[in-house]
């Protein structure tokens, strides 16, 4: 039986225009009436996520939001961070200098703010800070304290320079950290250890759950860990092609209600897994 259900927000959850449908909603609401423990995951900050939790009803025990792609879990209850695995200024420093041949810009961002040393920031920084709902700070990067910590550092750029440095990516970046594109225009690198997957396992074993009782709902590559933590994983039908062929069952795309869909037929199903 499920008893976790965890889903990806954009590409997933929402519409192609970041909208909640109805049917999403009901299904949800039905789902967690049941019983069922839900556990929102994405790269966004959990200032981005509590809009969608308050919306959802999941601002309740037992409810939880993976934050920056596991950086960071929250308890929807209290709206603390309870766990997370983070980095530090050095990191950002480093990842800055090895990539400093390329024509992107490095941020970081923790819960309460984004930072970036670029004085003229690139309009994707701006937009990006402004869908994480976090103020953006310009700051020179030695004047971090050492004990600070981040969630995600943030490269982003124009499409063709993004695709040009993610084909070549420096051995020493992805050797000490975890680094996946998410947008054509933005590659998320975090801590090592650090991804949905890993955020869910913490989680599924803090409730008592093991991993044949979760179903988890997907799109994008870095969506893959988090669905092979769980016993029925589920692709949109939007989903990039190399998720697709860790899924047990494929829903309709995200802006036809494919997690409603896909949560309808579990409850049709008495929470068992369904072909």
């Amino acid at each position: 039986m499920i008893k976790l259900i965890t889903i990806d927000v954009d590409g997933t959850l929402v519409t192609p225009l970041k909208r909640l449908t109805k049917a999403n909603i009901t299904a949800i609401d039905k789902a967690r009436d049941h019983g069922v423990h839900i556990a929102l995951a994405s790269g966004r900050p959990y200032s981005g996520m509590k809009e969608l939790v308050n919306k959802l009803n999941l601002n309740q025990e037992g409810n939880f939001t993976v934050c920056q792609n596991g950086s960071y879990i929250f308890d929807n209850y209290t709206h603390q961070p309870i766990s997370g695995t983070y980095q530090k200024p050095i990191d950002l420093k480093i990842i800055d200098d090895l990539l400093k041949s390329y024509n992107v810009q490095i941020s970081a961002m923790d819960h309460e703010s984004f930072y970036s040393r670029h004085i003229k920031t690139n309009i994707y920084t701006k937009i990006d800070a402004k869908i994480s709902k976090l103020p953006l700070q310009i700051i020179n990067y030695d004047d971090f304290n050492e004990d600070k910590t981040f969630g995600r550092i943030l490269i982003m750029g124009k499409k063709s320079e993004m695709t040009k440095l993610y084909n070549n990516m420096p051995q020493e970046l992805t050797d000490n950290y975890y680094a996946v594109k998410t947008a054509p225009f933005l590659i998320e690198v975090m801590n090592k250890n650090t991804n949905k997957g890993y955020a869910i396992k913490a989680i599924a074993k803090d409730s008592g759950i093991n991993s044949d009782e979760i179903m988890s709902i997907g799109n994008e590559k870095n969506d893959i860990p988090m669905l092979e933590q769980a016993g029925f994983a589920v692709a949109m039908a939007n989903a990039v092609p190399e998720l697709k062929p860790h899924a047990d069952f494929i829903t309709k795309s995200n802006l036809k209600s494919g997690v409603g869909y896909a949560i309808e037929k579990l409850l049709a199903n008495n929470l068992e897994k369904f072909t």
